[in-house]
């Protein structure tokens, strides 16, 4: 009876030792918020940062993916039931567990995830969701297309607002010890804007509020699409190349910023986890690491610059290349392109009529189209009207170049205060449903 009192203290006191360890207690959360064969960087993005996590000790059970899934299969792909990160590298897809998938990819599925809302989630993918506590460390990995305080998704999209609500959630209910968050997205900056340091969060973003991310291994010999992100490939090649365990997240984060040449990477929150290393958050096993060759590290970051792309023109040089593929003529390049181009014009022009016909043409309407704000005060408001605009006019999903005009649509709502007033015009113009599809 002693025997067996004595065996359960010991379990105990091995359970209490190692929750407190955040070696041994990392939660990691991957999101690609995106699909479709032209989009295959941010699956493959997060295919890589999955192995990357494992192969450093993160235990799989606590690593939680959401991926639409439609890529290593895809009938386009020429290396079927495979993915790539770099040209001519290793698959990244096989042995990824992916929790949600498909149509299950959404904000509402995420932010559950993140909330540690099992209910929510109930009949979605494995169900799993965060389950850790004020003693654990929680990194998450967002890759996708972006806006100003507006993210994609596969369908839908998610806003500022819907991210601070569930960073304050988790905050409020002690659900971690502090968090490293690395999101890829075109105007990345500005979803972390006023992010207080007291919350613990540490997030990291791949370009400014005002700047588009750049996708990389776009002219690759493989016959694919854009294999990765500059931010991405960048933070990743750097947890390949150093000793986590010794190395500091802010010199992971400072290795990041000078070599992500595209765009300006930004940080906001709580800068003393700068001085945890970059094991608390990504792995505690210790690899073995190729010796750092100055030279052909240069070498790799000069070849993620020369085979960048503006994140958002990638789609438009992928139909471009896909045309000279297969035959068409300079005279049918050109022309097609045009009506692409007019298609982002007809669509700018949408939201410019919203504009002067809410402000009533106010002198301000010119600036209200063409400031990018660095932050915004109505998120309530500018919430509403993205998701009315995404899910009545324009879907996001289908038009990657809206994300573009979620500024003007913010700087209305600082102008106006008033949600319904931009509602009201999408819903004359919309009356059937979306009359835009498939915008560049």
């Amino acid at each position: 009876m002693k025997f067996t009192w004595c065996l359960a203290v010991l379990a105990t006191l091995l359970v209490a030792s190692n929750a407190t360890d955040p070696l041994e207690n990392i939660w990691a959360v991957l999101i690609a918020g995106s699909n479709g064969w032209y989009n295959y960087r941010h699956q493959s993005d997060v295919s890589h940062a999955y192995h990357l996590l494992l192969q450093h000790g993160v235990l799989p059970e606590k690593i939680i993916v959401l991926m639409y899934d439609d890529i290593a299969n895809n009938p386009q792909n020429p290396y079927m039931g495979k993915i790539y990160n770099q040209p001519n590298g290793t698959d990244v897809y096989e042995g990824v567990k992916i929790d949600y998938r498909g149509r299950d990819v959404n904000a509402e599925t995420f932010l559950n995830v993140l909330k540690g809302n099992a209910t929510g989630n109930s009949g979605k993918g494995t169900g799993r969701v965060l389950k850790s506590t004020r003693e654990e460390h929680v990194f998450v990995y967002y890759s996708d297309h972006g806006g100003v305080d507006v993210l994609g998704m596969p369908t839908g999209l998610m806003s500022k607002h819907d991210l601070d609500q569930t960073l304050n959630y988790m905050y409020e209910r002690d659900m971690y010890n502090k968090f490293l968050f690395y999101l890829e997205a075109c105007e990345s900056g500005s979803m972390f804007e006023g992010l207080p340091k007291i919350m613990r969060i540490y997030a990291i973003t791949a370009a400014r509020h005002n700047e588009s991310s750049y996708a990389t291994y776009c002219d690759n010999t493989m016959h694919l699409p854009c294999l990765g992100d500059e931010f991405s490939v960048t933070w990743m090649h750097d947890t390949e190349i150093h000793d986590i365990l010794k190395e500091s997240v802010g010199t992971q984060v400072d290795d990041i910023v000078k070599n992500t040449k595209l765009s300006h990477v930004c940080q906001f929150g709580d800068n003393t986890i700068r001085k945890d290393t970059v094991s608390e958050y990504q792995g505690k096993e210790s690899l073995r690491k190729p010796e750092v060759n100055e030279e052909e590290n240069n070498k790799f970051h000069s070849e993620v610059v020369q085979q960048a792309i503006n994140s958002r023109d990638v789609q438009l040089v992928m139909a471009e290349k896909a045309m000279r593929r297969l035959g068409a003529s300079p005279e049918v390049v050109s022309d097609q392109m045009s009506k692409y181009l007019l298609k982002r014009e007809l669509l700018t022009e949408f939201v410019r009529r919203a504009v002067h016909e809410v402000t009533r043409n106010s002198p301000l309407s010119k600036l209200v189209m063409t400031k990018i704000p660095q932050s915004i005060t109505q998120t309530s408001c500018h919430d509403k009207v993205i998701k009315a605009f995404d899910k009545l006019c324009v879907p996001f999903d289908r038009n990657p170049y809206a994300f573009k005009l979620s500024a003007p649509l913010a700087n209305l709502c600082e102008l106006t205060r008033d949600p319904e007033a931009i509602i009201n015009f999408f819903k004359k113009e919309c009356p059937n449903g979306p009359i835009f599809e498939n915008v560049l």
